[in-house]
């Protein structure tokens, strides 16, 4: 069992029946399942984000799904998990010096620029030059709350411990394999991309609010609490969702 699998994304009321908790890799792929549909290449919205990108739809759909699953990576914090610390003997367990005094879409973005990125260029093969470009598109999916993450807040200590700090390194290693496996990322090389992207990133930022209020309702998405490989439950169980 993959470290990931023991921190949780979404959590029940006490009074609500049925599962406690949804284990925070599924939430992730719930809301990119649903960013797949939003962005569906036959539909307006994608065509004409696409257009403005100067990329092929299918390429975008498949890219911003990849970084919808990365959403709420800030949830992996141990001061995030702290806020529900009787869930589950099986989930990790709460650190009193490790307050949530920081919203985990900040968290998020913090650890991505301090720790991801970094592991990422280390291990994952071929040409990295695409994590270079990839800031501005984490800024938008972590800041699925309404408002960008905060670019300075402290050290990533001050909210990790090192196995939380894994466990993201993981997830997100594993989201790459499950999504990027044989991508072109020649489009993110384009230096004007990042121009393109900045004069309609409250767009993306629009999808990624939506996705994440759609992937969260349980109606849709139950919650589950079992391991199991993320390509299997995104195959049987978000996309299908």
């Amino acid at each position: 069992m993959s470290e990931y699998f023991k921190y949780w994304g979404k959590a029940k009321a006490k009074e609500e029946s049925g599962s406690a908790y949804h284990l925070l890799p599924y939430h992730c792929l719930d809301v990119a399942a649903m960013g797949q549909l939003l962005l569906n290449p036959e539909k307006v919205l994608c065509q004409r984000l696409a257009s403005q990108l100067s990329v092929e739809p299918a390429w975008l759909q498949q890219f911003f799904v990849f970084c919808l699953a990365l959403h709420d990576i800030g949830k992996f914090a141990r001061s995030f998990q702290g806020m529900q610390p009787e869930l589950s003997s099986e989930l990790v367990q709460a650190n009193a010096r490790m307050p949530y005094i920081e919203r985990h879409d900040t968290l998020g973005f913090l650890l991505w620029r301090g720790k991801i990125k970094g592991e990422l260029s280390i291990l994952s093969p071929g040409n990295i030059s695409w994590l270079n470009w990839m800031e501005p598109w984490v800024e938008i999916v972590t800041g699925h709350h309404g408002m960008p993450p905060k670019k300075s807040v402290g050290r990533i200590a001050d909210f990790y411990q090192p196995e939380d700090e894994l466990a993201a390194s993981l997830f997100t290693q594993d989201t790459v394999k499950l999504f990027l496996s044989e991508f072109d990322f020649s489009p993110l090389l384009d230096q004007s991309m990042k121009r393109r992207l900045k004069a309609i990133s409250w767009q993306f930022a629009g999808v990624a609010v939506l996705a994440d209020w759609l992937g969260s309702n349980q109606k849709y998405f139950k919650y589950c609490q079992t391991p199991k490989k993320l390509s299997e439950y995104w195959d049987d169980f978000a996309l299908p969702s």
